[in-house]
């Protein structure tokens, strides 16, 4: 029985259905109802008197004998797809039941399925009928044992069958078994790669595997880099001031010393900056404005500067200190403590304690730290008749890096025992109190590093820090503008430039900060503008 006879509407009337239930209808209509019954039916053809609704092709079907059959030229098959099965199953290629018992022809799953490439579009229903080639099936037991080579074979005999199939020569299922055959498809390979489930935790194993040399570089290359002085801030080059006009002067140098004498470090700066643009060579220079920076309260361009003048002449002793007390301001301890070991190389009197076995670079922090104390400790051993203070002193950094304050606070008392005239000492002295929660101890220490040198500009702004951690907020402004002030001494020596400012961000900041907790918010736009000279209005400054 044709089923689009049975289903499909005739151009000009209705189906043979549609027929069959008019008939009824008209029938019925003859006779009187003489029961409910009767009314029932009555209501039921009434209801079909329309055009029936679009039938369920699934259901359809499933509901017809299995043994109907789909005539292939010469032969026949017994076999009709399964819609409810393949329409709702994915598709797996290769040695698979789903596809391999009916390798030789596509399914309709096949066709409509997205991720099979040898089907762009689906191909047409009837060109399995239409052919003349005959079929063959493999069985479902011998699906499992196939390999890639008979799948190839297979599709080598059905290609060679149907080359003289007009109907079948171009059609899109031809292709795809050309390229079986041809062995550009491998569906042994895929197989294999579909039935292979891997949990969460078993690919991320692989995958840490196979990658494992890789993200180990990666990993190295991006924990070396935040350990490098870019990442933190220090250039590679000296960043000079712009408009010097002591570039001008052949005695920048001797007037620089002169201004360091009188505590004009921000002009000492820029004497030392111009003695170093026309020596570039003069390791004194590089030396003297990088020592010079550090008390500027300029870390970064203190260390660019001490790394050049160390180049240049190795023997100067007291830059590998100055360097590894910068390095420590700017928490980067490892590169201390090589400045620290540096120095033992570089002394006369030490150089022989230091292995040559040892490598620092291969060492991490805690490592390096624990070699270089030890020592230092040894070099202390060596002369316990006398003190050291620059060994004193590299102690202090060591323990004050390490957090051991009380032991850093010993070494520095030590070193000024023989070194009271060092405002650098007491600086240091002051700041590892305060680090220890001895805020009143460490402003007398700061007292004493300003009376040595009033210009000292780190420490007047360690001083406004304790005066901050002490609660007395004013005190900490006065100080804060105080080093200011002196910064911006230097401007004198930039007339034609207004807008040179060689002042420390650093201090603003903390200025601003004050500012806040003492509840001056107008005061603290004045901060952000840097207008200064309404800050010393304020704050009642000459």
């Amino acid at each position: 029985m044709s089923l689009n006879k049975l289903v499909g509407g005739d151009c000009g009337g209705n189906n043979s259905l549609v027929q069959l239930s008019n008939i009824v209808r008209r029938d019925a209509s003859q006779s009187q109802p003489h029961s409910q019954a009767d009314r029932f039916v009555n209501e039921f053809m009434a209801q079909n008197a329309q055009i029936p609704q679009t039938f369920n092709m699934n259901a359809l079907l499933n509901n017809l004998p299995k043994d109907n059959v789909m005539k292939s030229g010469a032969s026949t098959s017994s076999y009709v797809p399964d819609m409810s099965t393949h329409m709702n199953r994915s598709w797996n290629a290769g040695p698979s039941s789903s596809y391999m018992s009916h390798a030789m022809m596509p399914n309709f799953h096949m066709m409509q399925q997205p991720m099979a490439q040898y089907y762009p579009q689906a191909p047409p229903p009837m060109v399995m009928s239409q052919s003349n080639v005959p079929m063959q099936y493999v069985n479902e037991t011998d699906a499992g044992t196939m390999t890639s080579d008979d799948v190839r074979g297979k599709a080598q005999e059905y290609v060679n069958a149907a080359k003289d199939d007009d109907d079948m020569a171009y059609s899109q299922f031809m292709s795809f078994m050309k390229k079986i055959s041809a062995g550009e498809l491998n569906l042994g390979e895929a197989t294999e790669k579909e039935e292979r489930k891997l949990s969460n935790a078993e690919l991320l194993d692989e995958m840490a595997e196979k990658y494992k040399e890789e993200w180990g570089k990666l990993s190295a290359e991006q924990s070396n880099y935040w350990e490098t002085e870019a990442a933190n801030g220090i250039p590679k080059e000296y960043l000079f001031t712009e408009g010097n006009v002591m570039l001008e002067n052949k005695s920048a140098l001797e007037i620089g010393k002169e201004k360091l004498k009188m505590g004009d470090i921000p002009g000492a700066v820029l004497c030392f900056e111009a003695a170093a643009q026309q020596q570039p060579d003069s390791a004194e220079a590089w030396f003297l404005l990088g020592t010079t920076q550090a008390e500027n309260e300029q870390d970064p361009l203190a260390i660019t500067a001490l790394k050049k003048s160390l180049k240049m002449n190795p023997t100067q002793l007291e830059g590998y200190i100055t360097l590894a007390a910068a390095y420590t301001n700017e928490n980067m301890t490892k590169y201390a403590y090589s400045s620290l070991l540096d120095w033992l190389r570089a002394s006369p009197k030490y150089f022989d304690i230091v292995p040559n076995d040892v490598s620092a670079n291969k060492l991490d922090v805690k490592e390096l730290e624990a070699h270089v104390k030890s020592l230092y400790l040894k070099a202390v051993q060596l002369n316990m008749d006398q003190i050291d203070p620059d060994v004193q002193n590299a102690l202090g950094v060591i323990f004050n890096s390490c957090q051991e304050y009380d032991k850093a606070v010993d070494c520095f008392q030590t070193a000024l025992m023989v070194a009271s005239d060092n405002a650098k000492l007491w600086n240091r002295l002051g700041a590892t109190l305060a680090n220890s929660d001895k805020s009143e101890q460490a402003v007398d220490a700061y007292h004493q590093a300003l009376n040595l040198e009033p210009g000292f500009i780190r420490a007047r702004y360690n001083v406004g820090i304790t005066c901050m951690n002490l609660g007395a907020h004013r005190q900490a402004a006065e100080h804060f503008l105080v080093a200011l002030n002196q910064q911006y001494k230097a401007k004198s020596m930039f007339p034609e430039s207004s807008s040179t400012d060689t002042s420390s961000s650093t201090i603003w900041t903390t200025l601003r900060m004050v500012c806040s907790f003492m509840g001056e918010h107008d005061v603290a736009k004045l901060v952000d503008e840097r207008n200064l000279t309404e800050l010393n209005k304020f704050f009642e400054f000459e």
